[in-house]
């Protein structure tokens, strides 16, 4: 008893369990509270659309963008075979533990710049934004994209680049949303304009971004024969709906966009000068995210907006504590200007 008194003591005395122990738990059931409000608004997971879907997956006949996002049924699969639970229990239990888990990291993440009450309030912000994405579709590849594009933006930041090339491997088995932060290393690593310079810059991000490239080409090209979603071009579409929606129905799932980050998507550049060094050179990444997702996607399913919170909720808050008279602890390390 007394050996069992002496490492929860010593445990409690190190900052970092402590303060996982401390938040851990609350984010543990604000990812239970997701799954609940995902699960009463998306009657397809348990009508038998699920398991059908699952079925076509496994046998390589589903549609894409989907059945090239391997990791989004295989992991359901592993834990119904090695737990023995259902199709749709499976699931469950995968978008629980991954958006446990983005919570939890994401509070880490933001230590860099915040102390851990700051941190917890992004937290408890993307908690609450998340339902707002929920809506009557099976697209699972979305927590753990949000997992594997969070670790990848802290791989860039601290320079990890084993960490880097593996998050962006993973990822690449999940969602090909990911080829787009080889930009964040190139933009962040940049130092000089110097041809010698970025001709190594270049090299070094094709050689981190080879894996995943390589990676999502090769399940794109066996999966090439597979029926499409939804046609590629939707920039006309997303347009006329949210002029549509500013007409005549401003609650519209098309305007959501807008709502979802609201002031944020403005915070986010305010001051940027003043900003950590990684933030002030990711943030390009937010306009050409959004861009590409009004070409290529529908973007009133603005779960594809998530991925953005990493970087719009820390830019945000910064600006809102620093107006606001609030104090936030930076990382001084990333506020160096080159």
């Amino acid at each position: 008893m007394k050996q069992k008194n002496l490492i929860i003591n010593l445990a409690l005395q190190n900052p970092f369990l402590r303060e996982l122990i401390t938040f851990a738990p609350i984010y543990f059931f604000l990812a239970l509270i997701n799954l609940l409000l995902k699960l009463q608004a998306t009657p397809a997971w348990t009508d038998g659309t699920l398991v059908r879907g699952h079925d076509l997956f496994l046998r390589f006949a589903g549609p894409n963008n989907e059945q090239s996002r391997l990791l989004q049924f295989l992991i359901p699969e592993l834990i119904h075979t090695l737990l023995r639970v259902s199709i749709e229990h499976a699931y469950m239990i995968q978008r629980l533990v991954f958006v446990f888990l983005v919570l939890t990291c994401f509070h880490f993440y933001m230590r860099a710049w915040f102390g851990a009450q700051d941190a917890f309030s992004g937290v408890v912000l993307l908690a609450a934004l998340m339902p707002l994405t929920y809506m009557n579709h099976l697209q699972e590849s979305s927590p753990i994209l949000m997992l594997t594009f969070l670790v990848s933006l802290w791989g860039i930041r601290d320079n990890r680049t084993f960490l880097i090339i593996a998050s962006l491997f993973i990822g690449g088995l999940n969602n090909e949303t990911m080829l787009i932060l080889p930009m964040v290393y190139f933009f962040y690593n940049y130092r000089s304009p110097r041809l010698k310079s970025l001709l190594s810059l270049v090299w070094r991000t094709i050689l981190v971004s080879l894996p995943l490239f390589v990676t999502v080409a090769t399940i794109r090209y066996f999966t090439r024969n597979n029926p499409q979603l939804a046609p590629l071009w939707q920039l006309p579409n997303n347009i006329a709906g949210i002029l549509s929606a500013l007409r005549e129905a401003p609650f519209s799932r098309d305007l959501f966009i807008f709502y979802m980050y609201n002031m944020f998507w403005l915070y986010a550049f305010v001051g940027l000068r003043r900003k950590p060094l990684f933030l002030r050179r990711a943030a390009p990444l937010i306009p050409v995210f959004v861009i590409v997702h009004f070409l290529v996607a529908m973007t009133n399913e603005i779960r594809l907006m998530l991925p953005l919170s990493f970087l719009v909720i820390p830019l945000g808050l910064l600006t809102l504590y620093e107006h606001g008279g609030l104090t936030a602890t930076v990382d001084l390390k990333n506020t160096i200007s080159q």
